[in-house]
């Protein structure tokens, strides 16, 4: 996977209508932006599969993270 970030546009300057996550690599989104990127996609590219599972399943990964360690740290606080 090429976690390299994506060339700049020509001119050098990034494109306003372009989102600020679009210049991320998948990896380095935030739940957040991986949210607003689903929606993105979902919106103006519906039929980009591979972006579209690519991000979900990023997604995914980190709301089942970080339940896990939300309900990892509320069981251990309990005495046994």
């Amino acid at each position: 996977m090429n976690t390299e970030p994506r060339a700049a546009p020509p001119s050098g300057r990034p494109d306003p209508a372009i989102p600020r996550w679009a210049t991320k690599p998948v990896r380095r989104l935030t739940a957040g932006e991986l949210a607003e990127a689903l929606t993105y996609l979902e919106r103006h590219h519906p039929d980009d599969d591979v972006l579209g599972r690519a991000l979900a399943g990023e997604f995914a990964r980190r709301t089942a993270a970080s339940e896990f360690a939300h309900r990892t740290a509320t069981t251990t606080d309990r005495p046994a």
